[in-house]
Formats: structure tokens, sequence, C-alpha cells
């Protein structure tokens, strides 16, 4: 038995500890500890998803069983070809928020830095746990960091948002556990353990309840339409390393709770249901581009964007599957994951930019400030390769990600081809934020200092991803496909 998960999940667990105690000595102890921990939970990362990728099984991998509460609750962990591309997600962004810290963190550094670590041990955990109590207990844990993250380091109204944060999450958490327990005492053999739920037949009323519920609890962190309005005031709060993992890695728990759970375990639900779920999933595409498209404010425009692309997922998760034609689940659902993988590194990099123009102009409006084509070249360019990557331009995977959501929810329904309209309003506003920021003329004889050569390097590593992605979307579509083939055999039985 291979104890990689497990080393996975504590590594950085114990590493928050070790960042702790070392900060103590000398406070930059504190940011190196955490980054050389990051730095080993990537590379463990990358060494599961290439065995995932070489294995070329469809179930699950380097799987762990063990007796938490007798009877009741096991230790439960393992890993497909849908986790393991979320593990590289929480290992790469909280790697990158580090980095993103060293400049704008100056304040309680030991704390925050291995805060950072027990929010990576904690999204690992969700995206391991093969038991649902485990991983609600994970699910769970996530929230404390973040909620501490935009309360004590935020912005003058981060009490209010962290307050209104948690509020929101831990309600959808009540909601999706509730629906945990109503299927636990509703299956013939009642047990948490996720692989012994598949397959047990089950009330379709009691799985339509069951599937409701979750889908709302992960429908906050997603964020779905309308339980969406914690999002906005949480980003606008949070120091902007924190926004990379607001927006690049929780939100994906969300997608990952849908496509786990509403798609393979209820998938009856999602099938006989599924224009109900895509009519939110459109909504939210189409509130979220619209939305933004009104803002002013760069952070708030962004964090509207993430609203925007989350609902890509919901559509292509449900029509995919839903689709009668054999080819769109595929594109559907392969789609539904290959959005959450772009969007987190993309994402990460817009909320950066917010970051720097915030630092230098000392504002986010994007009405007053202009010409950083003059001052701020390499700014410049690092902003109008994320807006690219943004929109979906076919330079980048996050392209491929939008078409092959798009074509598989027109297998499901020629109508929604009308989401095509998303992209362009996306699009629009992008430009429009170029067009104000960056290709307008200086209207003032201020000179603002641009980013070290070294930081523009670093928000480019963000695109790097989705420049491999775009050449060889095998590499990340190739474990998904098993996932898919594990739905593909749940349908056929």
């Amino acid at each position: 038995m291979s104890y990689i998960l497990s080393l996975m999940l504590f590594l950085p667990a114990i590493g928050a500890a070790i960042t702790y105690f070392v900060g103590s000595l000398r406070a930059n102890y504190s940011r190196y500890s955490a980054v050389a921990f990051s730095v080993a939970e990537l590379l463990l990362s990358l060494y599961v998803f290439a065995s995932v990728y070489l294995s070329h099984v469809s179930g699950f991998i380097f799987q762990e069983q063990l007796s938490w509460i007798p009877g009741l609750v096991t230790y439960h962990v393992g890993v497909d070809g849908l986790g393991a591309p979320m593990l590289i997600i929480a290992a790469a962004l909280t790697l990158f928020a580090m980095l993103g810290s060293f400049a704008e963190i100056q304040k309680m550094q030991r704390p925050y830095y291995s805060l950072l670590l027990l929010f990576l041990a904690a999204t690992v955990g969700v995206f391991i746990s093969l038991n649902l109590i485990l991983f609600y207990f994970f699910w769970d844990a996530s929230l404390l960091p973040m909620f501490f993250f935009i309360g004590i380091w935020g912005g003058p109204n981060r009490k209010y948002a962290a307050s209104k944060f948690l509020l929101f999450t831990y309600g959808g958490s009540v909601a999706m556990l509730l629906g945990f327990l109503i299927y636990y005492f509703s299956v013939p053999s009642p047990t948490f353990d996720f692989l012994q739920l598949l397959g047990q037949p089950v009330p379709f009323w009691i799985a339509t309840l069951s599937s409701a519920l979750t889908f709302i609890g992960f429908g906050v962190k997603l964020p779905m339409v309308p339980i969406h309005s914690w999002l906005p005031d949480a980003h606008v709060e949070a120091p902007t390393p924190i926004s990379v993992l607001l927006a690049g890695l929780l939100l994906k728990l969300g997608g990952y709770g849908i496509l786990r759970f509403n798609i393979e375990l209820f998938t009856s639900v999602a099938v006989k249901y599924a224009w109900v779920f895509i009519a939110f999933g459109v909504l939210t595409m189409f509130y979220g581009a619209i939305v933004a498209l009104r803002q002013t404010d760069m952070k708030r425009m962004v964090a509207f964007t993430s609203i925007n692309h989350m609902g890509f997922v919901i559509l292509g998760a449900f029509a995919g599957l839903a689709a009668t034609a054999g080819s769109s689940i595929v594109y559907g659902v392969e789609g539904a994951v290959f959005q959450m993988f772009n969007h987190a590194f993309a994402i990460g990099l817009m909320f950066t930019l917010t970051g720097v123009v915030k630092h230098t102009f000392e504002t986010r409006d994007m009405r007053v400030i202009k010409g950083m084509r003059y001052m701020m070249p390499l700014t410049s360019i690092a902003m109008g390769l994320g807006a690219l990557a943004a929109m979906g331009a076919p330079v980048f995977s996050s392209f491929l990600s939008e078409f092959m959501v798009i074509y598989g929810g027109i297998h499901f329904n020629s109508w929604l081809w009308l989401v095509v309209l998303v992209p362009g309003i996306t699009a629009a506003y992008m430009l429009w934020m170029l067009k104000r920021m960056v290709f307008s003329e200086k209207i003032s004889d201020l000179h603002y200092a641009d980013v070290p050569p070294r930081f523009f390097l670093y928000m480019i590593l963000y695109l790097v991803p989705l420049v491999v992605l775009i050449v060889a979307p095998g590499l990340l579509l190739g474990p998904v496909s098993g996932f898919v083939s594990e739905i593909t055999r749940g349908l056929q039985g």
C-alpha cells in the first residue's frame, strides 16, 4: 500500500507547525519554510498526476483505508482522473500565493504562512476523501483559514466580508451534510463510503432530495447565482494573494463536489433534471458576465468574471451527461474539468494584476487609470496576456475548455448556442479594461514605477500551464477521460 496521499495530506499540516516555530526565530524564516513545504507538495502532486496519467486506470489509485470511528467512519482516501488535476491546482496556486505575499503581507507573518499550509492541507483532504464524513470534515476545515485571511489581513470592511463569507459557506455546508445523512439512512446498506454507495438502489425522490441539498452546498462555494453574493465582498476585502486562492482554489471545491456527487453519485437525478441544473449554469454565466461589464472597480470586475467562468462548469457537467449523443458527455464533462483547471491560473494572474494596480495607483477605478503602456510596460504586457486568457482567446487552453463546454451544451439542446454570447461579453469588458487603462493616453506627468523583471516573470508563470495545454490538451484530458469512463459505465449499468 502506498501512503503518498497521506503524505500529501499531512506534510503541509506538519509544515504549518514548523513554519510557525521557525518564524519565532526570525520573521522571514516563516515565509521560506512555507515555500519549501509548498514546493515539496507541488512535486508530490505532479508525481500523483503522472501516476494517474500513466496508469490508464479509470478508477481510484493510491487507496488507503483505516478505521476512524469504528463501524461508522473510515479514513478512506484515493485519487482518480478528477482529483489528480485538482491536487496540482491546490499545490501550484498555494505556492504562487506565497510568492505573491512576500511584498504585501508584512504583519503577523507566522500565523499567515502557517494558515496557508493548513488551507492547503484541507483542500488536499477534500480532493482525496472517499468517505462522506471525512469529505465534510476537510470541506469545513478549509473555511476557517479563509475566514481569518479575510478578517485579519483584509481591507477596511474585512470583518463584514469575513462574517458574510462564513455565514454563506457554512450554511451551504449544513445543507450538504443534510443531503449526505438523508442518503445514508435511505440506502439498503448504510455507509458513508463513497465507493460502496455507488450503485446502491435508493428511492428516486430520496436521491433527488439529496442531490438538491448537496447542489445547494456546492453551489454556494462555486459560486452559483443566486447564492453568490458573498464572493464580491470577500474578494474586494481580501489581500491579493488570498483572492488568488479564493477564486483559483476555493471555488474549485464547489465544482469538484458537483462533479463527484451530483454527477457521479446522483447520476439519475442529474440526467432527469438536467435542464434545471443547466438553467442555473446559464443564469450564472450571463449574470456574471453582464454584471462584470458594468463594473468600474477592476477587482470587482475580475470577481464577477469568476462567477461567469464557473457557470461553464455547471453547463458542461450536466449538459454533457444528459445529452443523447455519445460524444457529448466527453466534451461536456471533460470540458467542465478543463475549465476549472484553466480558470484557476487565468484568474490567478488577473487578481495578481489587481494588486499591482492598487499598490501602484492607490485605486482600482478603471476610469481614472490611464496610459499604463507608457509608465508600466511590463505590467501592461502581463495585463494584456491575462485578459486574453480570461476571455478564452485561442492562444490559451481556456479557449479549448469553453469550446468543449459550449459544444456539449449544443448537443444537449440547440438553443444553448446562445451561450456563445457569454465569451463575447467577457471579451467586451476585458477589451474595455485594456482600452481605458493600457492603450489610453497619459493624463498627468506623474511617474509610476513598473514591476521588477522578476515579478513580471512570476506573473507569466501563471500562463505556462495554459500554453502547454493549448498545444497538448491530452496531458490533462487523458486522466480526466478515466473519470468520464466511470460515469459512462454507471449510466450503462
